[in-house]
């Protein structure tokens, strides 16, 4: 028997337990079952989840649940993305463990992070999340470093991976390269310096945001259609404070409506330098560190940081007065956008990397894509936008200590010498081999992989490539990739490429795609602006299953906000099904299983309950989740609770009076409404609806049944005109009483039903149940013109 209060706590916790205890989420991979897989996010190990997991594992949990109950083998592994810098700042800055120390430094990060999965799993079990923890995977664990060093064993060996000097997208601040999905755009308030050069007896004035790269400088540009510059292409200019000459040339890739329209080439300001620097063989100059510092080439400013060299040499430049002028302007600056805590700008500096070549593959990654559903399917064009933009190759090597290590020697010489698969997994660094090529020793790389290497393979990972054949067979293509919009030319570009080189299949049938997270106020989370809301605020308030429908209420591919009001709507929800079920419990409590003669009202609900199965499993198909969510909630709330119940409860309590054959059909209807309603509810509030159905059933629980179908055996068009009618009718009957301050239960002596005749019949089938909803003593039918109908009342 339900208990008489909600009490979600204590009731999810139970059920949580149970399904662990039952098994209910495994996979077994021997079931002669259609396997439906899924390629789940692997959140970083930060130690907790915030909002944005919790939005994207529960749209997967629905569809994990969904499918079980349509007969399908769910696969749902849950892996935990490790490696990574924020990781390395934790044990370094918090820990006090120093990098140099590489076996101990690794050793704490492990721990570290062994503590924050084992916290993460914790939450992802409080949301009722229905993975199979057999086969969870971890990136920093030595079968996911294996699978993820043998590919890039199989990409060396396609001539696909090379090691080579080239202008990289560097972050001072993290000390590391970064690839170019890594980086976007801050506009920034900044300077657009005018400032003359001596060109050969004649000033030429080039305007810059970036004065302090002028010791870099390599060349100046004009455009070639510019007649104020004509006569300058060709000569050389010299440059202040560093007295050296460049030559000047001319190219239509100058702006002349920014600034001067003459420009200088600094290896490397930005791309449309190191295009200019091959294109016509310039020399290069490193006036920047990796530790962002200005370099010897900077003469007197080495060793000054970047805005301190700026300010410096502004200031010299003016001083010896060939600073023009300076304008306020603002502009984007390239900065390391992908991790929040950092957004500092970016150098191009030229560096060893390892580097995949990627951009002849362009066109079979958008291939690839086309091959695979995209919920919702505008998202696919923002993978081919993205892939289109691709002019660089992809830069997988990071100057970090925790992550998977490069599986190379490099000898001085230039020679590669690769590791054995059958080594795998294996740390080169601190270690040495010989050289093939020139007998000399070559050395263990020391860089590591960046975390996209790590987690476009998640799919091969999840079955078992290169491990169990004939798992592999039955789980890839996975089913469904769900994921955020934000990370589609990350973590979407860099798996449909990596999978497709290294299977020849596309990784994905189904992609599902959601957006961010907001705050209450409808604004991008941040510290700075207070408005970041923790899983464990609305989970200290509210349960797990309201939690669930916040979450459910979100639009495919759209930014949803957190909202207080919804999961307040959402508690109030539960609480009125459980007092709802607990009404029917106690009228099903001598339900001996037969069916009645259902009455017209019977069959409008059982009706609109078959529409709303038919319309749900349609959206669900389609990873549509808040509408059928919306549909079952007013359902419960109108039809049911504030209709169908007071429409039948004569009948319930006085089979005396009313039959007991017509007890029997409202209690069919009630059983064959939560049987329904239940399993519905189930992918959405899976504890309560378990709780309810073990109840009420008494045959194990909602989620472990299959999805219902609708009968069809009472068309709404059929019902539909009886059952709103009777609504509409008892609602006025209502009205009439509360006007006249009479109580509900309050009897009427008679009442007129004046209606149009064609709708007579309609009355006849439902003049039962107004007489028995209105208490009315006596009812009569009158027929009249038109559609409307009129109500006239007796006391």
């Amino acid at each position: 028997m339900l208990d008489k209060n909600y009490t979600a706590n204590a009731l999810e916790k139970k059920w949580q337990a149970r399904w662990l205890e039952d098994k209910a989420n495994s996979f077994n991979p021997k079931l002669d079952k259609p396997v439906y897989s899924l390629d789940t996010p692997p959140p970083f190990t930060s130690g907790t989840l915030h909002m944005g997991h919790v939005y994207n594992h529960v749209w997967i949990d629905i569809v994990a649940r969904y499918k079980r109950m349509r007969g399908f083998n769910v696969y749902l592994p849950q892996g935990f993305d490790c490696h990574g810098l924020p990781t390395e700042l934790q044990v370094e800055k918090n820990m006090g463990v120093p990098k140099e120390d590489r076996k101990k430094f690794i050793a704490e990060c492990i721990k570290w992070t062994e503590n924050a999965v084992s916290r993460m799993k914790s939450q992802f079990e409080s949301l009722g999340y229905s993975t199979d923890w057999d086969y969870s995977y971890r990136t920093m664990d030595d079968d996911y470093k294996r699978m993820v060093q043998k590919s890039l064993l199989i990409f060396y060996q396609k001539g696909m991976l090379y090691r080579e000097k080239h202008p990289v997208l560097w972050c001072p601040n993290c000390g590391t390269a970064l690839a170019k999905a890594e980086v976007g755009y801050i506009e920034k308030e900044g300077k657009l310096y005018h400032i003359d050069l001596e060109a050969e007896g004649h000033k030429l004035t080039i305007a810059t945001t970036r004065p302090e790269m002028m010791p870099a400088c390599v060349a100046v540009f004009v455009h070639p259609d510019d007649g104020r510059y004509a006569r300058f292409v060709g000569k050389k200019a010299k440059l202040p404070l560093f007295n050296r000459d460049v030559p000047i040339f001319s190219d239509s890739a100058v702006d002349m409506e920014f600034g001067t329209g003459v420009v200088y080439l600094c290896t490397f300001g930005d791309e449309q330098d190191i295009a200019w620097q091959k294109q016509y063989d310039l020399p290069v100059i490193e006036a920047i560190g990796r530790d962002g510092l200005m370099t010897a080439a900077a003469g007197v400013y080495s060793g000054l940081p970047v805005k301190e060299a700026r300010d410096r040499m502004v200031a010299d430049l003016e001083n010896i007065g060939v600073v023009r002028k300076v304008e306020k302007l603002v502009h984007k600056v390239t900065s390391h956008t992908e991790r929040g805590s950092c957004k500092a700008p970016i150098e191009l500096l030229p560096t060893e990397q390892w580097f995949i070549k990627v951009k002849e593959y362009l066109q079979d990654i958008i291939q690839a894509a086309n091959t695979m559903k995209w919920h919702p399917d505008y998202m696919l064009q923002r993978l081919v936008d993205w892939t289109e933009s691709m002019d660089w190759d992809w830069i997988i090597s990071r100057q970090r200590v925790f992550g998977t290590p490069i599986p190379f020697w490099v000898c001085s010489c230039g020679e590669v010498v690769a590791a054995k698969e059958s080594e795998l997994p294996i740390d080169p660094r601190d270690s040495t081999r010989k050289c093939p090529k020139c007998g000399g020793k070559a050395k263990g790389e020391t860089d590591v992989c960046d975390c996209w290497v790590d987690s476009s393979v998640s799919p091969l990972r999840v079955s078992q490539w290169g491990v169990d054949d004939e798992f592999f067979a039955k789980t890839y293509p996975v089913s469904l990739r769900p994921q955020g919009y934000e990370i589609i030319r990350t973590w979407t570009f860099y798996t449909i490429f990596r999978d497709l080189m290294l299977t020849g299949k596309p990784c994905f049938k189904d992609l599902m795609i959601n957006g961010m997270v907001a705050g209450p106020d409808g604004r991008k989370m941040s510290k700075s602006l207070n408005n970041i809301i923790a899983p464990e605020e609305p989970l200290s308030k509210y349960s797990a299953d309201a939690l669930r429908q916040w979450a459910a209420c979100g639009s495919l591919g759209s930014d949803y906000p957190f909202s207080w009001e919804e999961c307040e709507h959402s508690q109030k929800f539960l609480t009125k099904f459980w007092n709802i079920s607990r009404f029917i419990e106690m009228h099903l409590a001598d339900y001996d299983g037969s069916k009645g003669e259902l009455r017209a009202v019977d069959k409008w609900i059982l009706g609109r309950l078959s529409r709303i199965v038919d319309e749900s499993t349609e959206s669900l198909d389609n990873y549509v989740f808040n509408i059928p969510l919306d549909q079952i909630r007013g359902f419960v709330w109108h039809d049911l609770a504030d209709d169908y119940l007071e429409m039948v409860k004569h009948r319930l309590y006085k089979p005396e009076i009313y039959g007991a054959e017509s007890r029997r059909a409202a209690q069919y209807t009630l059983h064959a409404i939560m049987s329904t309603l239940l399993r519905l509810m189930s992918p959405y509030m899976p504890h309560i609806a378990d709780e309810i159905w073990a109840n009420l059933m008494k045959d194990g629980y909602a989620s472990a049944k299959s999805w219902p179908v609708p009968s069809g055996e009472y068309p709404v068009k059929d019902y539909e005109q009886s059952g709103m009618l009777a609504k509409s009718i008892v609602s006025d009957i209502r009205k009439f009483k509360s006007e006249n301050n009479m109580s509900l239960g309050a009897e009427l002596s008679a009442l007129e039903v004046r209606i149009g005749k064609g709708r007579l019949e309609d009355v006849r089938h439902i003049s039962e149940d107004i007489k028995g909803t209105g208490k009315i003593k006596e009812l009569k039918v009158v027929g009249a013109e038109g559609d409307a109908y009129e109500l006239v009342f007796q006391k």
